[in-house]
């Protein structure tokens, strides 16, 4: 849960500093997916990335909690934060091959994973990885193991992303604009594995996006954030269909799917 919570990133030169989140409260519930909707520089990402201890420099928490069970994670050092991220919360960024490293074969960085957080053998390291590659989506993990980030399709990057963010079975996981970057076809099937990882695994999934078509299709709840701040927060379906908010009615309005009214009806 995050509770209040405020960001400030520090002026360079003299200059103030500047408010980046203000008064940001929202509940991931057991088992939910959750949208986190906006337009790009409403605060999205940096919500996230202050939740999991990833402000980039300069960035700091003035106000506010944030809250994993009762351990509240705002102030801990990132000795403590590195036993949390991988084990408790996994994140997926916009571009896997970011999240990659270039010169390690997958089943190299997801062995790496494996070793700091969970005291298994090589064996078993070994079938733990190719049994989250095909939970996935990958019909062919051994080839995949051994193959490096540029020898991957962004969407087979991506399903890689997401196997290693699940292999030390997380509580939460934040993806971040999941499928950014991705063609239309590849967008969908990564979107509806996403989705059907969620329910099997029964995870809480905070979904953090610009789409509102996203949203009405895979999220349980929405928090609808504009200029750093929650401006209307409820079940997916009651906010769609009767938003509160006038910015969440110009999001409706400038949705690029024109039958999404319709479709949250339905």
């Amino acid at each position: 849960m995050v509770d209040d919570l405020g960001v400030d990133i520090a002026g360079s030169r003299g200059r103030a500093d500047t408010h980046i989140l203000r008064h940001v409260s929202l509940e991931l519930r057991a088992g939910e997916m959750h949208g986190l909707v906006g337009e790009t520089g409403s605060g999205k990402s940096m919500t996230a990335r202050a939740a999991v201890g990833l402000l980039p420099p300069g960035g700091r928490i003035v106000s506010g909690r944030v809250l994993l069970g009762v351990q509240n994670l705002v102030g801990l050092s990132e000795k403590e934060f590195r036993q949390i991220r991988g084990p408790r919360i996994a994140m997926i960024f916009q571009n896997p091959r970011t999240a990659l490293h270039p010169l390690l074969s997958v089943q190299t960085q997801m062995g790496n994973v494996l070793k700091a957080h969970l005291d298994l053998g090589a064996e078993q390291r070994r079938n733990r990885i190719l049994s989250y590659l095909r939970l996935a989506g990958i019909h062919d993990p051994e080839r995949v193991a051994h193959s490096f980030p540029h020898e991957l399709s962004g969407g087979m990057a991506q399903r890689v992303v997401i196997a290693t963010s699940l292999i030390c079975e997380p509580e939460i996981l934040i993806a971040d604009e999941p499928t950014t970057g991705l063609d239309a076809t590849v967008q969908r099937q990564i979107l509806d594995e996403l989705a059907a990882l969620q329910a099997q695994l029964a995870l809480s999934v905070l979904m953090i996006t610009h789409d509102l078509a996203i949203v009405a299709q895979y999220c349980d709840w929405v928090s609808v954030m504009q200029d750093g701040r929650i401006v209307e927060d409820g079940p997916m379906r009651g906010v769609l269909k009767e938003p509160k908010a006038d910015y969440t009615r110009n999001l409706l309005a400038a949705s690029r799917l024109a039958g999404l009214r319709e479709r949250v009806k339905a």
